[in-house]
């Protein structure tokens, strides 16, 4: 019995497919196939599929909501693991106690809109919610960002308003320190628990993170996330849907059909330096670089926010590479900016 064949038996063949196309699973909607694709639907899930992958010395890689990542046109070798769902437990503060948790069960797929105003600039949504009382909540990995924001306003509970139409799982926000305006995932995180490269299932507070901008040690430790712990509030729950809602539709800019932002922004030092008003890379490439419709073969930046690079129908993750190296070769050339990468790259690529 072959590596894959033990592994397969061990995860249940019902459970498991073969060959299955990524492309089905990103929100580029590009990516070759995996050898061998398996659903978590929960914590106890993926650190079964992570253990036996392992085991059987078969590589594994573990997806969420499949934004931020370029998968390549070749595929992923060994086992990907999608996790999906989780739950979401309220652990109510009372005195020097708590009461008794309140268990939400919920399901990674959401519906987004695609209406709204255009305009990106969030500083005037911005309010503090620091006299409100803080409520500590455990979400799992695999549940989606933009559901447990809803669920938790049904529970009178505030503070991911901040992160409205942002695509991805819990384990992404945290994974990429994800920034909504002129917040950070970090500021409400109190504990990451992690499954370690060895299999072992560890917190770790926040002031062992490393979080800067959109990073956090996960991105080199192999660490994988299992549940995020933040600290949120018993806030003006009617506020912060408006202010939600006011942010879907100015962020509606971004498309849908990405894998999100391309390029880091520059930092404040550079953007003194070039004198530019902002630091957004979305302005270098409209207003200097001047490469607004560029595009290779199915893959275009993105008319509407230039920092992002679009699938218009058939686009492979050869055709990405060749725009997003293209607007590199500019930047260093026009204007001696190395660009960083906010995507991450998975896979096997051509």
């Amino acid at each position: 019995m072959s590596n894959f064949e033990g592994l397969i038996k061990s995860l249940g063949p019902e459970r498991v497919k073969l060959d299955e196309p990524l492309s089905s699973h990103t929100t580029l909607k590009i990516g070759g196939p995996a050898d061998l694709f398996y659903e978590a639907k929960n914590s106890g899930e993926l650190i079964k599929a992570v253990r036996l992958a392992r085991s059987f010395e078969v590589p594994v890689t573990v997806i969420a909501g499949g934004s931020n990542v370029l998968v390549g046109d070749l595929g992923i070798r060994g086992l990907t693991v999608a996790n999906r769902g989780g739950k979401i437990e309220i652990r109510e503060k009372k005195f020097l106690g708590f009461r008794k948790n309140k268990v939400i069960e919920v399901d990674s797929r959401w519906m987004v809109s695609n209406k709204g105003t255009m305009k990106y600039d969030f500083s005037d949504l911005d309010y503090d919610e620091s006299d409100f009382p803080e409520v500590e909540v455990s979400i799992g990995s695999g549940v989606n960002l933009q559901l447990a924001m809803d669920k938790l306003f049904d529970e009178g509970i505030t503070g991911l308003q901040w992160y409205a139409r942002i695509p991805g799982s819990l384990g992404g926000a945290v994974f990429n320190n994800i920034h909504g305006g002129n917040h950070v995932f970090f500021e409400i995180v109190k504990d990451v628990v992690v499954l370690t490269q060895h299999g072992d299932v560890m917190k770790i507070p926040v002031k062992s993170m490393r979080f800067e901008y959109d990073k956090s040690r996960l991105q080199t430790s192999g660490e994988i996330v299992l549940e995020v712990v933040l600290n949120l509030r018993k806030g003006d729950v009617e506020k912060a849907r408006m202010v939600a809602e006011e942010w879907k539709k100015r962020k509606s800019s971004q498309p849908m059909n990405s894998a999100g932002c391309v390029f880091k922004n520059i930092s404040e030092e550079d953007r003194v330096i070039l004198g530019y008003p902002t630091t957004t890379i979305g302005y270098i490439v409209e207003h200097i670089l001047n490469m607004t419709g560029y595009k290779v073969g199915g893959a275009m930046i993105s008319e509407f926010h230039h920092n992002f690079i679009v699938n218009t129908g058939e686009a492979t993750a050869r055709d990405y590479l060749m725009v997003r190296n293209e607007i590199v070769r500019r930047a260093k050339e026009a204007i001696g900016l190395e660009l960083e990468d906010e995507i991450i790259y998975l896979g096997e690529f051509d």
